[in-house]
């Protein structure tokens, strides 16, 4: 059956096949990936079918909003695209409240005391995930994705006491743990997923709760001492074969308070943004990697006017890549950024045009937390 199922796809003209999976809904298309290997490649790695698709049904990053019903114990969540429609498809409640709400490849990882949720919002599939015999309300979590082996991956970080013999008194170390579900799995409860010890973390990390996912990596800014600007640094962790490293930053910001310092991901690539409350302008820092024939090499990619921002928190959300349809490439420009300024407002920067302008009353933020910006070419 598969085989004639293959013969009838491949007698067909690409433009016919893609007009026909264009009229499909995503949620459907999802599915459909699983139908044959000929279908997951042209549903789930041909950029020519994702660029269609993107460009026909005029696709836009999704903000997600969560809020906490102590009363109720319940976690309620609601999203918008960027020009405030309402999308109903993403509302639910989860019957918990939860302590940290993660994301990865529009995948949401939800954590509470009990147990850890994966959730898929396009096709509301939930995986159960046992949570640490380790949990305490001081841990730290991240979550990630490992490309090569398909699998989405959560870190555990904790502490426990041990004995100082040198300095005779008792200290805290750092512990970090890891479960692994495949992406195959998504959906299915399984018994056999079990937390693994990693080892010690090589820095205090529970005091910085933000990081960044950037292909296959997990990045955050740390601080090896206390009140010594010159010992921030950026500590990483490679999910494919799960062992910590050490960024070190561009030389001209190695003497910056990291209360000013921000890690995100631009354009598939690492970036440090950088700027005080009274300064009228934000450096984003882009570090380029091997594939761009350099390690570890940072580049002043961007400087961002504030001067007609009226507000001294101002913080980056997430990038919006525009796509190329004519080349298949989602970088091919620069984009535009999503920014936070304050607690109600949304703005957002065009690179190319240096022009920001503000989102206004288009999201009603009011009793909500804002969480993540989703870019909704990943759930294709």
């Amino acid at each position: 059956m598969e085989k004639l199922l293959e013969t009838t796809f491949n007698s067909l003209p690409k433009d016919i096949i893609f007009d026909i999976f264009s009229r499909i809904p995503l949620k459907f298309l999802y599915q459909f990936q699983c139908v044959c290997k000929k279908w997951q490649f042209l549903l789930d790695l041909n950029p020519e079918f994702r660029a269609f698709y993107h460009q026909k049904h005029k696709i836009s990053p999704i903000l997600l909003f969560t809020k906490q019903n102590n009363d109720q114990f319940s976690t309620q969540l609601s999203s918008y695209f960027i020009d405030g429609t309402k999308l109903h498809q993403f509302s639910t409640i989860f019957p918990q409240l939860f302590t940290s709400i993660l994301s990865c490849n529009a995948i949401l990882c939800l954590i509470s005391k009990p147990e850890i949720l994966l959730y898929d919002p396009i096709i509301k599939r939930v995986s159960n995930l046992p949570n640490s015999s380790n949990f305490s309300s001081n841990s730290s979590w991240a979550f990630g994705f490992s490309p090569f082996r398909n699998n989405f991956k959560v870190l555990h970080f904790y502490t426990i006491e041990t004995f100082d013999n040198f300095h005779y008194c008792q200290v805290k170390e750092v512990m970090c743990e890891i479960i692994t579900c495949k992406s195959s799995q998504l959906g299915l409860n399984s018994h056999e997923k079990n937390w693994r010890f990693i080892g010690k973390c090589p820095y205090n990390i529970l005091s910085r709760k933000k990081y960044a996912y950037v292909c296959g990596k997990i990045y955050w800014l740390i601080l090896e001492k206390k009140f010594n600007p010159n010992c921030v640094k950026i500590m990483s962790f490679n999910l494919e074969i799960e062992i910590f490293g050490i960024i070190y930053f561009p030389k001209t910001y190695s003497n910056r308070s990291i209360e000013c310092l921000e890690l995100i991901e631009i354009k598939n690539k690492l970036c440090l943004i950088d700027r005080l409350p009274w300064e009228s302008s934000m450096n984003v820092w882009m570090m380029m990697n091997e594939e761009n024939g350099f390690t570890n090499l940072w580049v002043k990619k961007y400087e961002i006017d504030l001067m007609g921002i009226v507000h001294h928190d101002v913080r980056i959300l997430g990038h919006l890549g525009k796509i190329d349809y004519n080349n298949c490439d989602d970088y091919e420009s620069d984009g535009e950024i999503l920014m936070k300024i304050g607690e109600q407002s949304l703005g957002l920067y065009e690179f190319e045009s240096e022009v920001f302008k503000e989102l206004g009353d288009r999201i009603k933020m009011h009793g909500w937390n804002l969480q993540f910006m989703i870019d909704r070419k990943l759930l294709l």
